[in-house]
């Protein structure tokens, strides 16, 4: 708690964080407009001892509230700016993305049409030739989904998200992430062990999005895991709640870091040596879809030791 204290009043790295100057940062401006609040109460009230004449009351009082308001002026310009900025970046990114999705979607359908079978084979590729097409298909891939995660992380943060609730099956969806993370868990030979409990009442939830959190914490267990490691996945109902858990040996994350974990563009020192794709967006979807959907996500985490992430749902009221 002391050291929580502590970090939640350094401006100077709270300020270094927005990238702006002391004289603009709402956290300097307030500490030092609190500090000069206290100072003025016990000037003013000494002043008013020491000296008989009001007047001399009158000026300190006057003088310490055009401070005070000065001051305060100041933070709202800071308020401000950082606002605009985060205006601005909202509109950057949308537009970028929208502008980055036709071309990597044109990519897409192309590769989807040179590996058709029948264009293959009269194209007569050689098994270099197939290897590269591989390649640019898999990059790809990986930008279409990190356009797609920064489209939605505006959507979220622009309170625009869209959600289609229905019943789903939580273990039909953890059974389809499995497998298509096939290809993942073989290639570094982790046992992952599944347990689903029979008879599940459904949750009312977004499918997509869920499938989104599943496979996301899942796909993070995997890779942070060592080689031929092992991954937990567990699935039960606890009272009016569905709890799915995944558990891992891994690499872990240090405790100073816990409460950083659900922040944009996170990345945790010691995870960030294991794998070099991802932009720390795919935990704080999660956590957004989940609770948009009525539900809660959390972990524990030791370094070296290993994560586990619980994603608590309501069950639906109408089983059917």
């Amino acid at each position: 708690m002391f050291w929580k204290f502590l970090d939640d009043v350094n401006f100077i790295a709270r300020c270094k964080k927005y990238n702006i100057g002391l004289w603009q940062c709402p956290n300097f401006l307030f500490l030092a407009m609190g500090f000069l609040t206290v100072v003025a109460m016990f000037g003013t009230y000494f002043a008013s001892k020491s000296f008989d004449d009001e007047t001399v009351t009158i000026v300190s009082v006057t003088i310490v509230a055009a401070i005070i308001l000065t001051i305060g002026s100041l933070i709202i310009r800071g308020v401000e700016r950082i606002a605009e900025a985060n205006v601005m970046k909202n509109e950057f990114i949308s537009i970028v993305s929208h502008q980055l999705c036709g071309p990597l979607s044109a990519i897409k359908w192309n590769m989807e049409v040179l590996e058709n079978d029948e264009f293959s084979d009269h194209l007569k590729l050689t098994s270099k030739q197939e290897v590269f097409l591989k390649n640019i298909k898999d990059a790809n891939d990986k930008m279409l989904k990190l356009v797609g995660q920064l489209l939605e992380v505006n959507r979220i943060d622009e309170g625009r998200a869209i959600l289609k609730s229905e019943n789903i099956d939580l273990g039909e969806i953890v059974d389809q992430t499995i497998a298509e993370l096939n290809e993942l868990i073989l290639e570094k030979e982790i046992e992952v062990k599944r347990r689903i409990a029979p008879d599940l009442p459904l949750v009312f939830a977004d499918a997509a999005g869920m499938k989104t959190v599943i496979k996301s914490l899942v796909s993070n267990a995997v890779k942070y895991s060592r080689q031929k490691g092992k991954v937990e996945v567990d699935l039960k109902s606890t009272g009016r709640k569905i709890i799915f858990t995944v558990k891992d040996w891994g690499v872990g994350i240090p405790r100073y870091q816990h409460r950083k974990v659900f922040e944009k563009f996170f990345r945790s020192a010691n995870e960030a040596r294991y794998r070099t794709d991802g932009i720390g967006l795919g935990l704080y979807l999660a956590r957004s879809i989940v609770e948009n959907s009525g539900g809660k996500l959390w972990f524990e985490s030791e370094a070296g030791k290993g994560s586990t992430f619980f994603i608590s749902i309501p069950i639906a009221q109408k089983q059917f």
